[in-house]
């Protein structure tokens, strides 16, 4: 009996121990339940500022790009309003009759290209047709150097390009060119070898700058000048002009050919011109879409013909002394050579080199190698010994058909 009766309470005491439990795990299941439902609650929160953060985020970047657009409207009438106060200085002058030799300076076009003549286009179609009218079948690099004259080019580019195109012809009047500004004028005229061809012959095409200041102040330009003004389009609440379209771009050898699908240039547009100061000769290597009839590229002066070099890294540009390029003459004839064109002249300055396609080049233009360029150049051919440098290591030698060795 007595082991029966220590049974029942071991029983007893058990089942008291199981309740125990059972009211344990009943409060940890609510305990459990409250500590999800907070932690719910929690996850909404944080799910709500998540949102609030994007959504904040995509704010702040739509307002530093309005910011950004801001910024560079403002600098563009900053330009215009300093443009307009130069020229109530000259208004001035000219009512009292008196000019100061800064004025003077600004207006003389020797110095500055803040004047363009009205019958620059007559003159030089009637230079054209006198030049056509030559009987002289084949030009040669004196011919060219003597044609040079300025207008919108840096130098005398502007009357080499119309002396080759009068031997040559015009096709489709289409220039494609990477590289512009107006910094050679008080009043936002461009200094570039494209402009004298569209203002003043009719030409239109695609300039590429990287400075969106540049580039708004070369529209800004077309959009006032009688040649280009009304090729004018809409979009959206932008209003743009189509010719010549103003691409701000950073041109590399990766989006060369993108860049000129976009533009939907010719697959033979007559003039191509390239001036980025740094990877200009990788991206030349590496245009496969078009196949100019013309290309002028800048060159190194400073090494003559003697090296055959290039300066892969743009960052090294001018660092030792004020570069004229990054390719030597030699280097841009091996590539040209090898992509079938052939050096017609150098620039008077000595800056820019003139390609012309070999099919039609020959029997028009005399063959022309890298050191003749220099040896026949009334001025750099008695430059004196301490102009010419020798490259740095900052230069890689070019050697198989004019391709940049690979790393």
């Amino acid at each position: 009996m007595f082991s029966r009766l220590r049974a029942m309470i071991r029983v007893r005491a058990l089942l008291a121990d199981l309740e125990s439990c059972r009211s344990t795990v009943a409060e940890q299941g609510r305990q459990i339940a409250s500590h999800a439902e907070s932690l719910a609650h929690v996850t909404r929160l944080v799910d709500e500022k998540s949102s609030l953060l994007e959504d904040q985020a995509t704010l702040f970047v739509e307002q530093a790009r309005q910011l950004t657009e801001a910024r560079q409207v403002i600098q563009h009438q900053a330009s215009q309003l300093a443009q307009l106060d130069r020229f109530g200085i000259l208004l001035a002058h000219i009512e009292k009759r008196v000019f100061s030799p800064e004025v003077l300076l600004d207006i003389s076009p020797h110095i500055k290209r803040n004047i363009l003549p009205n019958d620059d286009a007559a003159l030089q179609k009637l230079m054209m047709a006198t030049w056509a009218a030559d009987p002289k079948s084949v030009l040669d690099y004196a011919d060219l150097l003597a044609s040079g004259f300025r207008v919108f080019s840096q130098n005398d580019e502007d009357g080499v390009l119309l002396r080759i195109f009068s031997k040559i012809g015009m096709t489709n009047r289409y220039v494609l060119e990477i590289g512009s500004n107006c910094s050679g004028s008080d009043i936002g005229i461009p200094e570039n070898l494209s402009a004298n061809l569209i203002i003043h012959h009719g030409w239109h095409g695609v300039v590429v700058e990287l400075d969106p200041v540049e580039c708004e102040k070369m529209r800004y330009f077309f959009s006032r000048n009688l040649a280009t003004k009304h090729f004018h389009m809409t979009e959206g609440e932008r209003h743009s002009y189509f010719s010549p379209n103003i691409l701000q771009r950073e041109v590399t050898p990766d989006n060369i050919d993108a860049l000129f699908a976009e533009a939907r240039a010719p697959a033979e547009p007559d003039l191509f011109i390239i001036d980025i100061d740094g990877g200009d000769y990788a991206v030349m290597e590496s245009l496969s879409t078009v196949r100019p009839r013309v290309v002028v590229v800048e060159f190194e002066k400073r090494f003559r013909e003697r090296f055959c070099v290039v300066q892969p890294d743009r960052a090294n540009f001018s660092r030792r002394y004020p570069q004229s390029g990054t390719a030597s003459l030699s280097a841009w004839q091996a590539l040209m050579g090898a992509r079938g064109y052939a050096l017609t002249a150098i620039a008077t300055c000595g800056f820019n080199a003139f390609f012309v396609r070999n099919d039609l080049a020959e029997g028009q233009f005399a063959p022309l190698s890298a050191d003749a360029a220099f040896d026949q150049h009334p001025l750099l051919s008695t430059a004196p010994d301490s102009l010419w440098l020798e490259p740095d290591d900052t230069w890689v030698e070019i050697r198989h058909e004019g391709r940049l060795p690979t790393a």
